[in-house]
């Protein structure tokens, strides 16, 4: 087995597990000088920067532990975590956004059937078809389970087929009558078979 694949999966998890060691409370506070920390520190990067250099390394061996994390090894772990949050917090607003988009996009389609309107409805549908199809590839094929070919090969597969329907789509919206004549004569299809017999 890979130990880089391994160090890689629980490297969150660690860093998790040595946040909750260093909190208010938790087990180093407690096994510490309890002069050396401030009563707000909640995170790594914050104990080392303000704890470290103040402990002595051999009357508090167990604060000794966390001298061997720099502190800017801590701060950027914690700056990538937030900027990772903050960054899946705007994909997670930005798929709502277009998702309640379609309550106004497809009437607006259907009832004035414009062009612009009929692209602003296409793209939309890519890129709400195209997240739905990134987050299956990520749940389902996953590096670790199936290696680092299958994922990127999904990914290729993927940018393929979304290019290839947005630009279809705008074929349809040129070239053809556009998408909502295309619906509206796909509904028309089983009310001519009825008003005949």
């Amino acid at each position: 087995m890979n130990f880089g694949r391994v160090a890689n999966i629980n490297i969150f998890r660690k860093i998790r597990q040595l946040e909750t060691l260093v909190k208010p409370g938790g087990l180093l506070v407690r096994s510490c000088n309890p002069t050396q920390f401030p009563k707000s520190t909640s995170s790594l990067a914050n104990l080392s920067r303000s704890v470290i250099p103040n402990v002595p390394a051999n009357s508090y061996p167990k604060c000794h532990i966390l001298s061997k994390l720099s502190v800017q090894s801590t701060i950027s772990m914690t700056q990538t975590r937030a900027a990772s949050a903050q960054g899946h917090a705007r994909m997670w607003l930005l798929e709502r956004m277009v998702s309640a988009s379609f309550l106004l996009l497809i009437p607006a389609a259907l009832f004035f059937e414009n062009k612009f309107i009929e692209i602003l409805l296409a793209t939309a549908i890519v890129m709400h078809m195209h997240w739905g199809l990134e987050a299956i590839i990520l749940d389902y094929a996953r590096p670790i389970v199936v290696g680092t070919l299958v994922p990127k090969v999904a990914f290729l597969m993927l940018n393929v087929l979304s290019a290839a329907t947005l630009a279809g789509l705008f074929v349809l919206i040129y070239n053809d009558p556009g998408l909502a004549q295309i619906i509206k004569e796909g509904w028309a299809i089983g009310k001519d078979k009825r008003i005949t017999n």
